[in-house]
């Protein structure tokens, strides 16, 4: 039964990280939600689902709505720090249950990471631009300010992905709070 509730609450994350992105898209949000789950997976179920999760809503972002396969290394990433951090915590607290300062510093520390990384591809690899509107309009937003490509692309996206990792954070650790009990 365990495995059958991993199975399907793993699924059921792929599908909402993959409507938030879309639905980000559509409405030209400007941030990515991509990975409004991906972080409860991992607390409620360690690194493999996590990575799965990750890798799934990325390929159907690649599929259905043009994204590049590249920035599932940022996704991937996300599900690596998040398991580190709560097994650090798990480490040093061997007793408690996974308490909302382990998901914040996994969001903080998934920001930064996604920021560094994605930063980097979008620079590298797409010349500045990501090919999400709402992502790009942050950075021309910076741009029409400050005539600095590097800085105006490293600092749009380093804000926009505290901004998502927080709010995923925020809604990871109310789903494991509600859920962790039912499957310890």
């Amino acid at each position: 039964m365990r495995k059958f509730f991993i199975f399907l609450y793993t699924m059921i994350c792929i599908s909402v990280n993959y409507l938030g992105a879309k639905g980000a898209a559509s409405a030209y949000f400007p941030l990515y939600l991509d990975s409004i789950m991906t972080i409860s997976v991992v607390a409620l179920f360690g690194l493999i689902p996590g990575i799965i999760c990750a890798v799934s809503t990325n390929m159907l972002m690649v599929f259905f709505m043009g994204s590049s396969p590249l920035y599932t290394i940022c996704h991937v990433t996300t599900a690596v720090i998040a398991w580190l951090s709560f097994m650090h915590f798990k480490n040093r607290n061997p007793d408690k249950e996974l308490s909302i300062d382990s998901f914040l510093w996994a969001g903080f520390f998934a920001a930064i990471s996604n920021a560094i990384l994605g930063n980097i591809i979008t620079d590298k690899v797409y010349g500045a631009l990501t090919g999400l509107p709402q992502a790009d309009t942050v950075a021309q937003a910076f741009f029409t300010a400050v005539h600095n490509r590097i800085f105006c692309i490293y600092t749009s996206g380093f804000i926009q992905n505290l901004t998502d990792k927080m709010l995923s954070t925020a809604i990871s650790f109310i789903l494991y709070k509600k859920l962790e009990k039912k499957f310890p």
